[in-house]
């Protein structure tokens, strides 16, 4: 239950307990009263026949002498010289007045005083009628205060969805007017996105601007590296600047992915033997040598960019080999291509938040820079593919990338 059904029953529920105890308090109050005027009642009709009875001898208004119903404890007050009422319960209760008039005679009146009085069922009827529509409406007007209130924790809930997923913060979605403690949150957010937004944006640009500077110095060193007189010198600087040029134009594809820059040329290919190219041309790339590739089923046909899928597959591969242990294999089944090598496996940070730039997991799974399936996650994202990362069934890491399928051709008419 959200937060708007949870504030509509709770207010339901205090409403109806509050009628239940006003309710109870009217009928009780109501009850008294009744027995009071009841008995004032009787006290006046025995202060009456008293009279009667005093100045003419006889019995008048219903009044009785040493009446044998009397109620004891009604006789023990007068008894005691007093006069007294009182009301009496049973089979046939009644309403009672007596005093003693000399001679040990006790002069007493009384009435029917029946349980359920037509005024009172009736007070009873019009309290539970008006409570039940007290609980009714106040369940329809708290139901309306939360559903506002939950629409804008959604709002701000949603935007901070859309931050977290890379977009720019909608100050109109965050912006909430008022001072309760639902605007306060918005407006927190969004200060607290604008402020993320701007250094997130900040460290593309850095990004950029580094990888830009560092790509002429870069050739610069590859092109000078052929001039040194020695091989071996030339062999160590050549194999340097080649590893900088690959982080140089490394950080210039994550610069432009998280730039969102980046889009896809989808075509209709078929999926194993793009995948068999693919791994023809890895072979001596970033240590691959032998792959295995099986193809279960039928080849089908996806809608994707081959170069882009050429790119995950070459860094998903080098990581296997640089990481993992041989052998490693390609399975392509339908739309989906399962890449598995048989070392220890993906640490679980890696499996549980996804690859990070510049963390390459463990010192003992190898050296690099961390950007190959930081990569691969982001050209994933550009060709609207899923990438996992997991553990194979009896061990080793395990890569799972599903491929939109190819929309069928239209129908001849």
């Amino acid at each position: 239950m959200g937060i708007r059904g949870r504030i509509a029953l709770a207010i339901s529920f205090v409403t109806a307990l509050a009628v239940v105890f006003l309710g109870v308090a009217v009928h009780h109050i109501s009850g008294l009263e009744r027995g009071r005027q009841a008995m004032a009642f009787q006290d006046e009709l025995l202060s009456s026949a008293l009279q009667v009875y005093q100045r003419d001898g006889t019995l008048a208004l219903g009044a009785q002498l040493d009446d044998s119903a009397l109620p004891f404890a009604l006789s023990q007050a007068v008894a005691r010289g007093e006069s007294g009422t009182y009301i009496s319960t049973g089979g046939d209760p009644r309403v009672w007045a007596a005093t003693g008039v000399g001679d040990d005679k006790v002069l007493s009146v009384s009435a029917s005083y029946p349980d359920r009085d037509p005024l009172q069922t009736a007070l009873d009827k019009a309290l539970v009628v008006a409570g039940v529509a007290t609980v009714v409406l106040m369940a329809v007007v708290a139901w309306f205060v939360a559903q506002s209130l939950s629409r804008r924790l959604r709002r701000s809930a949603a935007a901070a969805r859309r931050i977290a997923a890379g977009e720019a913060p909608d100050a109109e979605a965050l912006a909430t007017g008022g001072r309760d403690e639902v605007a306060e949150l918005g407006r927190s957010v969004h200060h607290m996105a604008a402020s993320l937004a701007a250094r997130v944006e900040a460290e593309r640009e850095f990004t950029a601007d580094v990888a830009h500077e560092l790509r002429t110095p870069v050739a610069g060193l590859v092109a000078s590296a052929e001039l040194l007189p020695h091989p071996r010198a030339v062999e160590m600087v050549r194999e340097r600047a080649q590893t900088m040029r690959v982080l140089v134009e490394d950080l210039l594809e994550v610069s432009r992915l998280d730039a969102g820059r980046e889009r896809a040329q989808l075509d209709a290919v078929e999926l194993p033997s793009l995948v068999h190219g693919i791994v023809k041309r890895a072979r001596g790339q970033r240590g691959v040598e032998d792959v295995a590739v099986e193809v279960v089923g039928e080849g089908r046909i996806v809608a994707t960019d081959a170069r882009r899928v050429e790119r995950i597959l070459v860094n998903v591969l080098g990581n296997a080999a640089k990481h993992g242990k041989p052998p490693i294999e390609i399975r392509v089944e339908g739309t989906r291509i399962v890449v598995r090598d048989h070392g220890d496996g993906y640490p679980p940070e890696l499996v549980d938040q996804g690859p990070r730039r510049f963390r390459t997991a463990a010192p003992e799974r190898g050296t690099g820079h961390g950007l190959g399936l930081t990569i691969a996650v982001g050209q994933a994202v550009v060709l609207g593919a899923s990438l996992e990362f997991g553990t194979a069934e009896g061990g080793g890491a395990q890569v799972v990338l599903d491929l939109p399928e190819a929309d069928p051709p239209p129908a001849e008419g």
